[in-house]
C-alpha cells in the first residue's frame, strides 16, 4: 500500500483550537482524518503501511480531541436490556468463543437502545495513547452502526465494511437495523458470499438493495464482483469528505473507520 494524503485546500495543520483528529490503525494499515469542529467536515486524510500515518508532517499540530479505532477488534452489540452490570465479558465469550486480553469498554448506541462492549488490541492501543493520552478509544462497530444509520434513505441498504480477515455487515431496511453481523473473510469469494448472505437473511433482493463497500482491504476486485449481483453497488462516500481535493490512488471509501468517527464524538 502507498502512503498518501488527500486536503482540504484550507487546512492548515498548525491552526490550533481548530481540529478534531481520528485515528485508524491496526493489522498493518493506519490511517487520519482532521475533522472541522464547526461541522464536522473533513480537511484533511492521510493513509499509509503500518503506522506510517501516525508520523505524518501533516498531522494537526494540537487538536482539541483525538479518538481512534484499533484493529483487530472484539466486540458484541448488547441490548441495554439484557445487560446486567459484570455480565459483559460473558456476552464476548458468547460471541466469540473466549475473551480476549485487553482493556474491555463500552459504548453506549443510544439509536439502538444497545451498548457495544468492545476489546482493543493491547499493543496497538497502547502505540496511540503513548502519543495522545487522552485520546478516546470507539469502537469499529459503534462507527459502523452509525455510518449505515447515517446512509440510510428509502431503499434497503448494506454497508460492507472489509479489513485484513474480517467482514462487517450492517443491513437497514426502513428505519431499521436489521442485521449487524462479523463474518470471516480473507478473499473477494467470501466478500461476495458473506454480502449475499446477509441479503438473504433479511430477505432483501439484490436487484433492489444498495450496497455500500468500506474498508481498509476493500478494493476494486470486490466491487467488480459484488457488481455482477447488485444492481447499485458504490464505494461508500460521505457529504462530509468533499471538501478533500482528488489524489491519484486515494480511495477514502477505506478510511471510513477514521472518516465516520466525528459524529461518534460531537
Amino acid at each position: 500500500m502507498e502512503r498518501g494524503s488527500s486536503t482540504a485546500d484550507r487546512y492548515a495543520p498548525e491552526q490550533e483550537r481548530t481540529y478534531h483528529l481520528s485515528l485508524l490503525i491496526g493489522q498493518d494499515v493506519s490511517a487520519w482524518a482532521a475533522h472541522d469542529l464547526t461541522h464536522g467536515t473533513v480537511m484533511a486524510l492521510s493513509w499509509g503501511k503500518g503506522d506510517q500515518a501516525l508520523r505524518d508532517d501533516l498531522l494537526p499540530r494540537s487538536p482539541v480531541s483525538v479518538s481512534f479505532v484499533s484493529l483487530p477488534e472484539w466486540s458484541a452489540l448488547v441490548p441495554d436490556a439484557a445487560l446486567v452490570p459484570g455480565s459483559e465479558a460473558q456476552h464476548l465469550k458468547l460471541v466469540h468463543g473466549g475473551i480476549p486480553t485487553g482493556a474491555m469498554r463500552d459504548e453506549p448506541i443510544g439509536s439502538l437502545a444497545a451498548t457495544c462492549i468492545y476489546v482493543h488490541d493491547d499493543l496497538t492501543e497502547r502505540a496511540v495513547l503513548q502519543r495522545y493520552p487522552n485520546a478516546r478509544a470507539l469502537p469499529l462497530h459503534g462507527v459502523l452502526v452509525r455510518a449505515v444509520e447515517a446512509r440510510h434513505g428509502r431503499t434497503p441498504l448494506i454497508l460492507a465494511h472489509r479489513s485484513a480477515d474480517r467482514l462487517d455487515v450492517h443491513v437497514m431496511r426502513e428505519g431499521r437495523l436489521v442485521m449487524s453481523n462479523s463474518f470471516p473473510a480473507r478473499s473477494v469469494h467470501d466478500v461476495l458470499y458473506f454480502t449475499l448472505l446477509a441479503a438473504e437473511t433479511t430477505a432483501l433482493d439484490p436487484m433492489t438493495t444498495e450496497v455500500q463497500l468500506c474498508g481498509t482491504h476493500a478494493g476494486k476486485a470486490d466491487l467488480d464482483l459484488l457488481r455482477r449481483y447488485f444492481t447499485h453497488c458504490v464505494p461508500a462516500s460521505g457529504p462530509g469528505w468533499s471538501e478533500l481535493r482528488p489524489t491519484a490512488g486515494a480511495f477514502p471509501e477505506r478510511w471510513l473507520a477514521a472518516l465516520d468517527q466525528f459524529a461518534c464524538v460531537s
